[in-house]
């Protein structure tokens, strides 16, 4: 099948109505049919967050890739656009994920062009839009195998995400060496068409392949975000298949490198990967919230989609630490009881649960039915979110 534009949005257009509703989700963006998986292109542009994602909307499986496209005045409630890329090059077998930026008041988009017809191989391109719905790319990437240091897979070399740091543009890349070992490296520019490698980021707990980096300014220190994969498991630390991470620490605009100072785990449920983040008034994050290697229950039951963005978080940094919170959701919970004067709850679909647990024993909260339910465990040193009923 030749993959255009045109072709994914007829194909959306008559296939919509067609996903069961049961478990859409109320907040969150999720596809119209087919198949989501990485955010793409975060950011806040001309009075909307834009939002790409990962998509292929032919089947409720990965696929060639494509960006899908929504836009928000609040990160809950979108308006689908047009499918805003297509792997419709003689180079692309897939649109891998990327970045965007605004850039001479017009909006770039940054992705992998990923072959694999006769051997494989991932380079990075652009495509450039003056009204935020149309995209039209180069014709050949802009970033390519000859542009990587020595000993780096030209197989795995994705991710393409531009960020601007004290008025300079620098372009990060995910990709690993020869020994699978996971990198970033880092390339600077000012015109999007000439590039020059600065610096290589190294980092042990970078896993195999340090996909989808980010990096921005907040509350004086640097934040570099990155999603390890097959990262070896610790003590209660990476138990997904891949994991989401960060740093905090120092980036050097004129060499590149940056300086660690601590690194966490962003997210330890099992349906978080590939963060993302912009700022307008706050520096926001949202990831996939799936994870690869696993049942896809809409997908296994003829659901006809698959795959949701998580709600947005407002991120701060304190104590060398990185704290998230929700972001504007508060007006979307329409109820508000006090749990501590009544044992009787009635059902809700939506709701949050907020107050203070003293315990010197094991504390278990139910939510749900007996059938389908979710256990909170709170004890001294930990919170437990147990969904193996649900």
């Amino acid at each position: 099948m030749k993959y255009t534009i045109d072709k994914a949005n007829d194909f959306i257009g008559k296939n919509k109505d067609s996903i069961n509703k049961t478990y859409r989700h109320k907040f969150h963006l999720m596809p119209l049919v087919g198949w989501m998986n990485d955010p793409n292109g975060f950011i806040h542009y001309n009075g909307h967050y834009h939002l790409f994602f990962q998509h292929y909307p032919y089947k409720t499986e990965w696929g060639p890739m494509h960006w899908g496209h929504a836009k928000s005045k609040d990160l809950i409630t979108w308006t689908h656009l047009p499918v805003a890329l297509a792997p419709d090059l003689p180079h692309e077998d897939g649109c891998f994920s990327g970045g965007a930026i605004e850039h001479d008041g017009k909006l770039l988009l940054m992705y992998t062009s990923h072959y694999d017809t006769n051997f494989r191989l991932e380079e990075q391109s652009l495509a450039i839009s003056n009204n935020e719905i149309v995209f039209n790319k180069t014709e050949k990437p802009i970033i390519t195998a000859n542009d990587l240091p020595k000993n780096s897979s030209k197989e795995n070399f994705r991710d393409p995400n531009p960020i601007v740091i004290n008025g300079e543009i620098f372009i990060l890349i995910g990709n690993e060496t020869k020994n699978h070992e996971g990198q970033i490296l880092v390339y600077k520019t000012t015109d999007f068409k000439s590039f020059s490698l600065l610096n290589i980021i190294k980092h042990p707990l970078f896993g195999q392949v340090a996909e989808c980096p980010d990096l921005f300014e907040l509350n004086g220190k640097h934040v570099l975000l990155f999603s390890a994969t097959n990262l070896e498991k610790g003590n209660n630390s990476f138990k997904n298949i891949n994991s989401s991470l960060y740093a905090i620490g120092n980036f050097n605009t004129k060499t590149g490198e940056f300086i660690f100072e601590h690194i966490g785990e962003l997210d330890a449920g099992h349906h978080f990967y590939a963060p993302q983040t912009t700022s307008k008034n706050e520096r926001l994050l949202v990831a996939w919230m799936e994870m690869w290697h696993k049942p896809y229950y809409t997908a296994l039951n003829g659901h006809n989609w698959v795959g949701a963005i998580t709600l947005p978080r407002i991120l701060n940094v304190r104590n060398n630490r990185l704290y998230q919170e929700p972001f504007n959701i508060d007006k979307y919970v329409i109820k508000e009881i006090d749990i501590s004067k009544t044992n009787t709850i009635k059902t809700y679909n939506y709701f949050i649960l907020e107050g203070t647990i003293k315990t010197n024993n094991e504390t278990v909260i139910f939510i749900g039915s007996n059938d389908d339910l979710i256990k909170l465990i709170i004890n001294k040193k930990e919170v437990i979110l147990d969904t193996s009923n649900t």
